[in-house]
């Protein structure tokens, strides 16, 4: 085949050219490109399977919106009904209205007590859905009263803790109500992450039958509309804000059904899928050792086609097209795992989720993780790509040796891998939900891969200076270290990002689950009680001293209210951000003449103890929301209690331990105007663990109204969520760590002639497979361990800046953190080192020595 090309040859022609070389050389087969294929099969495949995951669950909150939310639109009021007027002027403006009231109770059974979600409905209830009970039970009309008795539905966990069966019945309140039916499906459930008990669902007739209905109960009223098919949510919103500006209820439609899920599934989907970037990233270093190892190989090719004619442009045309099609290979193993995978974790979210989540392909994600992948294979080939078409046909010749030595990427080339680069880190930041953190994780990766780029040449530094003086084994091991073509730099690169990560991540969740488990109980309360009468108090408190060891009793009026403006701008029109959780929905808030126990002012003063000024009400705000809205004593806070806007002149920031589980909280108002509202109180304890159940029986016996939440069961529930996020994170940093395996894999293999002719040689000159194992073992061995100490310390400073700077949670050292992905790098470089050299060991001494 002549390649003769003029300079006045098309670009057309030389793709055309180009097209023909690389289809002939690919027929060859994909040895060499294994490692190639595998690092971007992973990394795309990880970064595929948490998009596809995510479209799908967002998906169906977006499709099932009308049936999460229970309406077009939803209207929230905190410890008031609706008034008579706003019910009519609801029924004549919609098409359904269905009335709803959520609080939490305790149920009592023969012998057992049980926190509950309580939740009361009327006849319209589901507007949308479809409320399923087992075994096929008809809902209508389960819940009226049948011979004296209102009717109940439950969880089955309630079943299970009071010991009963469906037909028995349960105390609530001050009646009894029959379990008639066990839950199955709850159409417009939203998911909480911190429910405190089974759901027990009984008729709006039967809970005022109860008696639980008392001023200042924390108690939610939703109303669910079917709004009329011509008119648009957005539009009825409008016209109910006009009719009812100062109603004080919270109004969401469908676009907007369950935030929290949304709002917890994009974070965790923006995590994992910056981990699958992590793997793509480690995968990379991958992709560029193979493509400069497979340009090496090509270098008689390259210099054949040069002699007949081949221009620079042709060669590299041919390669790029090479390295290309490699690529969409390896990418396209990648969407398939991305396409499997949803179908894996399907049964894990069954019954997990208030929607019917149908897990499959999202077009959107797997275009994305197609970009990923194409842009890395760019940003990292092309070095190798461009340098080897500036070389001399010559020197390619003369010897392969050294190719790259010396021959740095060209000034006038930086562009070919500047565009893509840049465009990778656009992506990046486009495709994450939260800018600020993906450009966290850009300059985070930076920085660990100039760390240990520079962590690398210091091992082949220090392998340089410790070589003299010693045996010849150990002289061996140091000098393959920094021999020329050594992997010590890639190797130490990849696998070190790869611990680091799996380090930070680990750092997080240990120090995470170390607070809630070790240091949170040594100063929490034993429990928190809600909703005590303030004619109870003194009782409730002098029942509770007379038990043995019960002590720290701590009360304080609560009521629920919603801000509205902040310093005069409206609610609605403050900037996003994470501190955005101050202004949504209600906020438990307080009244107090003097400072709450242990209360550290930062700024402003308290008010005087006998302030009673109803016409100036002031408030102490936390120094974290006083910082986040940049608000200064003097400013004004507006919040909507029972529907009437209360605006208080900020007059102190208060430093909160939030991890205290004291009663803190973000508003503390002057007495004077606030607590002439209907409250309740609530109340924690300290007791040992032994004491928890005669306490909790003797609160369910002589205060049925008042809910006792165990802060051990809080904390064993959040410590169970955090632990599968953690799972979920860990399992996709491993992805990483394996990456960076192959990436330790592929430079053994490259490699593996030389230690092939070396182990040979030593052989030959009278070493045995035992000195030969060790010099190996010594030169992997120091690798890994450096790179493994190198990745715990890189990774506890990432664990700290996380927990320390954005999460303002404590940090310690904890040594499993450390070690674990030590033992890990070292295992992994020593296992690697193993197998290649016992090839070695293998390798008969005449057929190398011969044709050497």
């Amino acid at each position: 085949m002549s390649i003769s090309v003029s300079p006045s040859d098309g670009a057309d022609r030389l793709w055309s050219i180009a097209w023909r070389v690389c289809r002939r050389e690919l027929r060859g087969g994909l040895s060499g490109f294994r490692i190639f294929l595998a690092c971007l099969a992973l990394g795309v495949g990880s970064i595929a399977a948490v998009g596809n995951v995510s479209e799908s669950v967002l998906s169906a909150l977006e499709r099932d919106g009308r049936k999460l939310l229970g309406g077009d639109v939803e209207l929230r009021l905190t410890h008031q009904e609706a008034t008579g007027d706003q019910i009519e002027w609801l029924t004549a403006n919609t098409e359904r209205v269905a009335e709803l009231a959520t609080m939490r109770t305790t149920a009592y059974g023969p012998d057992q007590r049980r926190l509950v979600e309580l939740k009361a409905v009327d006849d319209a209830y589901p507007l949308f859905g479809e409320m399923e009970l087992a075994d096929g039970v008809p809902f209508d009309g389960i819940l009226d009263q049948k011979d004296g008795v209102w009717g109940a539905v439950t969880e089955a966990g309630l079943l299970e803790r009071l010991r009963i069966n469906v037909g028995d019945t349960v105390a609530l309140g001050d009646i009894d109500v029959q379990i008639r039916g066990v839950i199955a499906t709850e159409p417009d459930k939203a998911v909480g992450f911190f429910n405190f008990g089974p759901r027990l669902m009984v008729s709006m007739d039967g809970l005022m039958e109860t008696g639980l209905v008392q001023p200042g109960s924390l108690i939610r009223y939703y109303y669910a509309l079917d709004i009329n098919d011509n008119e648009t949510p957005i539009a009825f919103r409008e016209r109910l804000e006009e009719q009812f500006e100062d109603a004080g209820w919270r109004i969401r439609d469908t676009a907007n059904a369950n935030p929290g899920l949304k709002r917890f599934i994009e974070r965790l989907t923006l995590f994992l899928t910056l981990v699958g970037l992590s793997a793509l990233l480690v995968g990379g270093i991958g992709v560029a050792n193979a493509v400069r190892s497979h340009i090496e190989s090509k270098t008689s090719v390259i210099a054949t086609l040069k002699s007949i004619g081949a221009s620079h442009g042709l060669v590299l045309r041919i390669y790029f097209l090479q390295i290309l099609v490699l690529a969409l290979i390896g990418i396209g193993i990648g969407l398939l795992i991305g396409a499997v995978t949803p179908a894996l974790i399907a049964p894990l979210l069954s019954g997990r989720l208030p929607i019917d989540v149908t897990l499959g392909p999202a077009l959107p994600s797997l275009i994305i993780a197609t970009s990923f992948g194409v842009l890395t294979t760019l940003v990292f080939a092309l070095p190798s790509l461009l340098r080897a078409r500036e070389i001399p046909a010559a020197r390619l010749f003369r010897s392969s040796a050294g190719l790259f030595n010396g021959s740095p990427v060209r000034k006038r080339d930086l562009p070919y891998i500047g565009v893509p680069l840049v465009l990778l880190l656009i992506l990046t930041v486009l495709t994450a939900t939260d800018k600020v953190i993906a450009l966290g994780f850009i300059g985070g990766s930076a920085a660990a891969v100039v760390i240990f780029t520079f962590a690398g040449q210091g091992i082949v530094s220090l392998s340089k200076r410790l070589i003299t003086g010693r045996s010849a084994f150990s002289r061996l091991a140091l000098a393959n270290l920094h021999r020329p073509g050594a992997s010590t730099v890639p190797v130490a690169l990849s696998l070190g990002l790869g611990l680091t990560l799996l380090v930070t991540i680990s750092g997080i969740e240990g120090n995470l689950d170390n607070e809630i488990n070790e240091n949170l109980p040594d100063s929490a309360p034993a429990f928190f009680f809600l909703d005590i009468r303030p004619d109870q108090i003194e009782q409730f408190r002098g029942q509770l001293l007379a038990q043995d060891n019960v002590s720290d009793i701590e009360q304080t009026p609560m009521l629920r209210g919603r801000v509205t403006a902040v310093d005069g701008v409206n609610s609605n029109d403050v900037g996003p951000g994470d501190d955005r959780w101050f202004l949504r929905g209600d906020r438990g808030l307080t009244f107090a003449a003097t400072p709450p126990p242990e209360t550290k002012l930062v700024r402003g003063e308290w008010w005087p103890a006998d302030y009673n000024d109803a016409s100036k009400p002031l408030v102490s705000i936390s120094a974290d929301i006083g910082n986040a809205f940049d608000l200064e004593p003097g400013d004004t806070l507006t919040v909507n209690v029972l529907g009437r806007d209360i605006t208080a002149e900020i007059a102190n920031w208060r430093e909160i331990e939030w991890q205290s589980l004291r009663m803190n909280f973000a508003m503390v108002f002057s007495p004077g105007l606030i607590d002439k509202a209907p409250y309740s109180l609530i109340a924690t304890a300290h007791m040992p663990r032994e004491m928890e159940e005669p306490v909790d029986r003797m609160i369910g016996m002589d205060f049925p109204n008042v809910s006792a939440i165990r802060v051990r069961e809080a904390l064993e529930a959040a410590n169970a969520i955090l632990a599968g996020i953690g799972t979920a994170l860990n399992a996709t940093s491993m992805i990483a760590i394996v990456a960076g395996v192959l990436v330790l894999g592929g430079a053994v293999a490259a490699g593996r002639r030389k230690r092939i002719y070396d182990a040979v040689v030593l052989k030959t000159l009278g070493a045995t497979r035992a000195n030969i194992l060790y010099a190996y073992a010594l030169e992997y061995g120091i690798l890994g361990l450096a790179t493994g100490v190198i990745a715990a310390v890189v990774g506890s400073v990432a664990a700290w800046s996380v927990l320390v700077l954005i999460m303002e949670a404590n940090w310690v050292l904890l040594p499993m953190t450390i070690l674990g992905p030590i033992a890990i790098g070292l295992f992994a470089t020593l296992a690697a080192g193993f197998v290649g050299t016992w090839q070695a060991l293998r390798s008969p001494a005449a057929p190398l020595l011969r044709n050497e």
